[in-house]
C-alpha cells in the first residue's frame, strides 16, 4: 500500500493526474480482502475524483466526491496510514468544498505529507514537485475520453457474447 500512496502523491502533486491516482489507489484498496467503502485510503481516491471532477468544471461531481472523501475521513480510525497529516487534510478538503460551492476556478492542492511519506517519494522519484500551476495537458484533463479503451472495450464484448451464448 504503502508504494501505491507514493505512486498517488507523485502523480497528485507532480503531474497532477487525478485520474491515474484514483486508478492507482482503487487498484491497491481491492487487493486487501478486507477492503471496505469506509477505509481512510477511500477518502483520498474520492479526493482524487472529486479534483478531477472540479477541474473540468463538474461541479456536481466534485462536490458529491469531496463530501464524500470527507466524511470518510472522519470516520476513519486508520488514517495515519495514509502518509499525511489528517487533520490539515480535513481542513483542505473543507476549503475545497467551499470553494467548489462558491463557483471558484480550480487550483492545484497540496497535501499535508508527512516528512517521512515526503521522503520516501523522493527515493522512489527523485524528480517529485509540487506543480505550483495548474497542468493543462488535454490528455491528463481530460484522461476518460483520451485514454485507449480498447481493453475495457474487449472485456466488455467478451461479456456480452457469454451471456448471449447462454440465452442461446
Amino acid at each position: 500500500m504503502r508504494n501505491a500512496l507514493q505512486d498517488f502523491y507523485y502523480q497528485f502533486h507532480t503531474e497532477q493526474h487525478y485520474f491515474l491516482c484514483h486508478d492507482i489507489l482503487e487498484e491497491a484498496w481491492k487487493e486487501n480482502p478486507q477492503f471496505s467503502k469506509d477505509d481512510a485510503i477511500v477518502s483520498l481516491i474520492l479526493l482524487a475524483t472529486g479534483c478531477y471532477h472540479y477541474r473540468r468544471h463538474n461541479n456536481v461531481g466534485a462536490l458529491r466526491s469531496l463530501k464524500k472523501a470527507l466524511s470518510v475521513i472522519e470516520q476513519s480510525e486508520q488514517s495515519i496510514d495514509l502518509g499525511i497529516y489528517t487533520d490539515e487534510y480535513k481542513k483542505i478538503i473543507i476549503e475545497l468544498i467551499q470553494s467548489v460551492a462558491s463557483a471558484k476556478q480550480f487550483v492545484p492542492i497540496q497535501l499535508p505529507i508527512t516528512k517521512e511519506m515526503e521522503q520516501d517519494i523522493f527515493k522512489k522519484y527523485p524528480n517529485f514537485v509540487r506543480t505550483p500551476y495548474m497542468i493543462e495537458d488535454s490528455y491528463i484533463v481530460n484522461h476518460h475520453l483520451e485514454r485507449d479503451r480498447s481493453e475495457v472495450d474487449k472485456a466488455r464484448q467478451q461479456a456480452l457474447d457469454i451471456r448471449r451464448a447462454k440465452k442461446e
